[in-house]
């Protein structure tokens, strides 16, 4: 793929920018001196973030949007034309979840699961398009190594997910028949330690959780930042999730008896959580959650292997890779060792 503009000479649009990964990406993006476009639902969050932005040096616009509507995704990128002339990245990354057996969803929800996590993608795909050819710009869609192995209680999640890789390498092959420079790159983080653990719809009766090994945003959001400079076609984030890419691949059938065993118990703590607790499913709540979640003490602020796998980009270092990941996996293993299942985000 194609070395874009260094990101201090970009305009970035950053989906789900109020709390969690979003909220990092914005925030590094704006400290690097790229000017921001965030958007999300929760306007208050939104305006905390700019001041973030603006505090450390940079430039950012808030436009509060619901991305599963059509007509608000094409209001955020006009709005970011208008404020900044241009879209050099759009980053898809809004999500919601439901934590529950596949057979207990109601259809509104599974609806709601699609409409945000691969509608709101398509839809800013569709709207920002036209100006990321003209900045021969990149589209960078944040997924999830679930969106190669689904895994129990998350059966909607992982379906969209799965749906958006499908969609966006039949777009990557469409733009380059089309001839036009632009750039589509997948991320596939594993788990992060965000705040939709407390704002996520449940029916478990349980406090949810990332399933270790589990990551800070920052990490994740350096290795976003990287692709809006050097695309890189499809980044698994973190050790975790290059296990799970590598299990599916050699064995789905010994996930599955893992998952059997442990895909419950490693999804939830032990503490009581009531059925039917506010949730962001259909509407935002309150309040600016920020970029962390609940779990700072038991996560990593470094990934060794993804590290390693964007210094190892070229042709020529990739053969490279396969062993050299083998000693960074290692030591990840290794810190991770007593720590539980790793199963991701």
């Amino acid at each position: 793929m194609s070395r874009k503009k260094p990101l201090a000479e970009q305009v970035l649009v950053v989906t789900g920018a109020s709390s969690g990964l979003g909220r990092a990406i914005a925030r590094l993006a704006g400290a690097r001196g790229a000017r921001v476009v965030v958007t999300a639902r929760n306007a208050e969050a939104l305006e905390d973030c700019v001041r973030e932005i603006e505090a450390a040096g940079g430039e950012a616009l808030a436009v509060p949007a619901d991305c599963a509507v059509l007509d608000e995704a094409a209001q955020v990128v006009e709005q970011a034309v208008d404020r900044f002339g241009r879209i050099d990245t759009y980053v898809g990354n809004a999500m919601v979840t439901v934590y529950a057996e596949t057979y207990r969803y109601e259809p509104e929800e599974l609806r709601r699961i699609l409409d945000v996590n691969f509608f709101g993608q398509v839809h800013g795909y569709w709207t920002a398009l036209p100006h990321l050819r003209e900045s021969r710009g990149t589209f960078v869609s944040v997924q999830s190594a679930l969106a190669y192995r689904g895994i129990p209680l998350q059966g909607g999640y992982c379906a969209s997910k799965a749906a958006l890789r499908a969609f966006f390498e039949s777009a990557r092959v469409e733009l380059r028949k089309a001839g036009w420079d632009v750039d589509v790159s997948v991320l596939l983080p594993g788990a992060i330690n965000t705040p939709q653990f407390d704002r996520g719809r449940q029916k478990i009766g349980m406090q949810p959780q990332p399933v270790p090994p589990i990551y800070q945003p920052e990490p994740f959001a350096q290795a976003v930042l990287r692709c809006c400079e050097r695309p890189v076609r499809e980044l698994p984030v973190g050790w975790g999730a290059q296990k799970a890419l590598w299990g599916q691949k050699l064995s789905p059938r010994a996930g599955d008896l893992i998952l059997l065993r442990t895909g419950w118990s490693s999804q939830h703590t032990e503490e009581k959580k009531p059925v039917g607790s506010p949730d962001n499913l259909f509407e935002t709540l309150p309040g600016d959650p920020g970029a962390h979640g609940r779990f700072d003490r038991r996560s990593r602020g470094t990934t060794a292997w993804t590290s390693l796998r964007l210094a190892l980009t070229s042709p020529k270092a990739a053969l490279a890779l396969l062993g050299l990941g083998v000693a960074a996996g290692s030591v990840e293993m290794l810190a991770q060792r007593g720590r539980g299942p790793t199963v991701v985000r």
